[in-house]
Parts: C-alpha cells; sequence; structure tokens
C-alpha cells in the first residue's frame, strides 16, 4: 500500500509516538539513531503499523509487520505533506520579532474571535480555535508536520485565519517548512536567543529571512516599529506600519489614569485597562490587523484580548497592585517597567533562566534596578545551572536587592511588602508558566495562582 492509498483510506501523520494507532502513520523527522529504534519501537507498541523516516535507517531496520517509507530530504518531506494536508483555505498569519509575538498573536486571534470571525492561535500559550484550547504545545513554533496536523484541525472546525507565532529557533531549525503567510506582523528587533544564534546579526538575519523567503505575491507585512521600513523596501505597496495607520485614521491615544487608555479614531472609541503603555502599543497593532484585513474597525474590544501571564494585572485595589509579566530580556523588562507611575513605590520579583544567554543577566539587573525602588531576586527556572550563583550576578549589578531564593516565599515577600508600604508588585520571568526546573526536573509552579492565593490577605 502507498501513501496515496493510505491517505485514502483515513490514514492520519503523527509526529509523537504517544498519538500513535492503528490508523497512524508516524513520522519520525530526524537523524537521531537511538531516538528513531526507540520511538518507533514505542510507535508499534501502540499498534502504528506504517512508518515514514530518513533512508540513512533503511540498512538497519528488520520489517517484521511494520511497513516503511522513507525520505531523503525536505524536498521529499514536501511531496508527502502535498498527499496529505490540504489547507489552502486558510489564511495564514506569521507573528515574529523579539517582543510582544505572543500578545499580538493571542491578542488578533481573540479580537477575530470576539468580533464573530472564526480564527485559531498557535504559539507559546498552546493550540487555540474559537476562544478554546485545543492543546498545549512544547515549542512556540512546533514542527512542521505537528503544524500542519495543527492546521488541518483548523480547516475541519471552518477557521479562517490562522495567527502562528513564528520564532527566529523555529525557522532556523526548518519548523515552519514551506509553509507560506498571507499577512506577517513584524514587532521589533532587539536582542534574544544569543546563545542559539551567536550573535545579535545572525538573529537579525534570520527573522528577516523569515519574511523574506516565506511570501507569497500578494503577501502583506506589517510593521510595528517604524524604524524597521527600511529593511525591507522590496514590499513597496505591501507594507504597512503602526505610524502610518495611526496617522490615515487619525487614531489618538489617551492615558485617562495610571491603568486606563482610551484609544479613539472619527467613529470609534476603545478603553484598555492596563499600567503598560507597551501593551497599549501592541493593541494599536492588534487594531491595525483586524482594519487592514476587515476594512472595517471591530465593533467589540474588551480586556480578554490580553493573554494570560502578559502584564496581567492579579489585584488593582486600595493603591496595590500585582502584576504577573512574562518579560525576560532587557527589552522587555524596558517596555515593562517604563510607563509605570514614577511617584508610585514599585517593587519587583524576578529572576533568571538557567542554560540561557549569561551575558544579559547583568543588563536585566540594570535596567530593572532603573525603574524600581526594590529588587526581589529569586529563582526562575535555573535548569542544570547553580541558582545561587545566577542570583549572584544579579544582585551584583542591582541597586536595592534582597534575596529570596524560594520563589513562593518571595512572592509572598513582596506581596507583604505592599500591604505595609503600598505601591506596585511585579512578579516577573514565568508569566503563564505552570511548571519550575530544576536540575532536569520540573515542579507545579504558578506565579498567578500564587499571587492570587496571598493577594486575598490585602
Amino acid at each position: 500500500m502507498n501513501l496515496n492509498e493510505l491517505n485514502d483510506k483515513g490514514y492520519k501523520i503523527v509526529t509523537n509516538w504517544q498519538e500513535c494507532n492503528k490508523k497512524s502513520i508516524f513520522l519520525f523527522n530526524s537523524n537521531n539513531n537511538s531516538k528513531f529504534i526507540n520511538y518507533k519501537n514505542l510507535a508499534i507498541k501502540k499498534n502504528c503499523k506504517f512508518i515514514i523516516c530518513n533512508i540513512k535507517f533503511k540498512k538497519n531496520i528488520k520489517y517484521n509487520q511494520t511497513n516503511y517509507f522513507f525520505y531523503k530530504n525536505q524536498k521529499d518531506l514536501q511531496s508527502i505533506a502535498k498527499i496529505f494536508y490540504n489547507i489552502n483555505n486558510l489564511k495564514i498569519i506569521f507573528v515574529t520579532g523579539t517582543n510582544g509575538k505572543t500578545s499580538i498573536a493571542y491578542g488578533a486571534y481573540k479580537l477575530f474571535n470576539i468580533n464573530g470571525i472564526k480564527s485559531c492561535y498557535i504559539g507559546t500559550l498552546g493550540f487555540y480555535i474559537n476562544s478554546k484550547k485545543i492543546k498545549k504545545l512544547n515549542n512556540t513554533t512546533p514542527s512542521y508536520f505537528e503544524l500542519l496536523n495543527l492546521l488541518q484541525i483548523a480547516n475541519g472546525n471552518h477557521v479562517r485565519f490562522v495567527f502562528m507565532e513564528v520564532s527566529s529557533i523555529g525557522y532556523s531549525s526548518g519548523r515552519i517548512g514551506n509553509l507560506m503567510y498571507n499577512y506577517a506582523i513584524l514587532t521589533n528587533l532587539e536582542s534574544d536567543h544569543l546563545d542559539y544564534h551567536k550573535n545579535i546579526k545572525n538573529y537579525h538575519l534570520a527573522k528577516i529571512n523569515l519574511i523574506k523567503n516565506h511570501k507569497l505575491k500578494s503577501s502583506i507585512l506589517f510593521i510595528q516599529d517604524d524604524k524597521l521600513k527600511k529593511k525591507f523596501k522590496s514590499f513597496k505597496s505591501m507594507l504597512f506600519s503602526q505610524g502610518k495607520f495611526l496617522s490615515n485614521n487619525k487614531i489618538s491615544i489617551t492615558q485617562k489614569k495610571n491603568d486606563k487608555f482610551q484609544i479613539s479614531t472619527n467613529n470609534f472609541l476603545f478603553n484598555i485597562s492596563s499600567f503598560n503603555d507597551f501593551m497599549i502599543k501592541n493593541a494599536v497593532t492588534i487594531l491595525m490587523i483586524y482594519h487592514s484585513v476587515t476594512k472595517q474597525f471591530p465593533l467589540k474590544i474588551n480586556n480578554s484580548i490580553y493573554p494570560p501571564g502578559r502584564s496581567e494585572i492579579i489585584f488593582n485595589k486600595k493603591n496595590k497592585v500585582i502584576i504577573i509579566d512574562y518579560a525576560h530580556s532587557k527589552d522587555a523588562y524596558e517596555n515593562l517597567l517604563k510607563g509605570l507611575p514614577s511617584n508610585k513605590n514599585i517593587v519587583i520579583v524576578y529572576g533568571c533562566g538557567g542554560d540561557r544567554d549569561k551575558s544579559k543577566r547583568p543588563q536585566i539587573a540594570k535596567v530593572i534596578s532603573k525603574y524600581t525602588n526594590l529588587q526581589i531576586i529569586t529563582d526562575d527556572n535555573p535548569r542544570n545551572e547553580v541558582p545561587a550563583m545566577i542570583r549572584k550576578t544579579l544582585i551584583k549589578y542591582s541597586f536595592n536587592p534582597i534575596e529570596v531564593p524560594n520563589r513562593r516565599k518571595a512572592i509572598k515577600f513582596g506581596i507583604s511588602y505592599i500591604k505595609k508600604n503600598h505601591g506596585i508588585l511585579i512578579i516577573a520571568g514565568k508569566g503563564h508558566e505552570e511548571t519550575q526546573t530544576y536540575k532536569g526536573k520540573s515542579y507545579k509552579f504558578n506565579d498567578r495562582v500564587i499571587s492570587s492565593k496571598y493577594a486575598k490577605n490585602l
């Protein structure tokens, strides 16, 4: 039986052996021999009788009851994808950039949804269709065939627009295959993932090549940061910038209170709650996308466009505020903190993740010290590093630090502090995450749940 016949009989490609069954074709897209042996045996135990793998494994295979199909290169994989997937009805929107990918991709998906346009989101927070979480994802940008499976599900649910976070690592490692976008959104280009890309030039080039190499003739590019326009002159009239959107539609942004903003045009008035003007900038980008795609402004907009763990206000009463955020780079912290009211007592609980770019830690500590009165240094996800050494670096470059290694105790201490002194408490670095990782082991931990629990005493 060939692959076309298997497709006609309803067989589905899966990339995770745990999802295998008797109607599955297990695709192993790696050159790792030991992993191949392990995973194909596990797939067979799940009653999977068809396996696609690299031709390099052919000489070591004992066929028995299992049927194998082999690919030589990426072109072969594209041919296999054409047999099993039909996603031509979907409009695909890539969202990339250093900061704000999740906020914009998730926020745009939500805005389309609440205005009756069927859409889905694929990214850091998981896979969502029409306001329902379908699946948790291991990577911001899943592997190519996992992406295709998600897109096929979206297509089957009559989704029109797919908002997809695309990371520089996801692109560089080939996870998006030959997917082409109808629209792309570039938030900004700062510094990140230097542990992977080695230098900022390579990192920026990955983002630029992603946008240039995956466009269709009719693709439209949205740019949040106007100064990046010069890098994409070839797009000509297919490039839209936030600055041009604001001026063309006579949009004004007014801060009514510390946590209240108003976005207004000649005919529309949108009220947004946030302490963070960067989140308002993201909201304007989301409006720009909606208006450009649908040729009108939305009838509804509310705070549901903000994803969990992104400048999320957990508590705001009696001159005491608690905000959860996912910031983990110098620029992200700058965006998070610089717009906070200068007349407030600003306290932060944070750490830095292990096994990542160590050079950014002093920069993060300095930026945080610039905008906060007290820095409570704790653990983030130390992974395989010694947590005390990470904290030591942050303390060295901090203005007014206190060390509380246990993150739960650090959150409790921060909430007790603002109970006595009032002000704004930022709990940063982990955002929506539900675990904390030490030495290869993950433990249940959720900043939002823990801070909400202690906030009851305020």
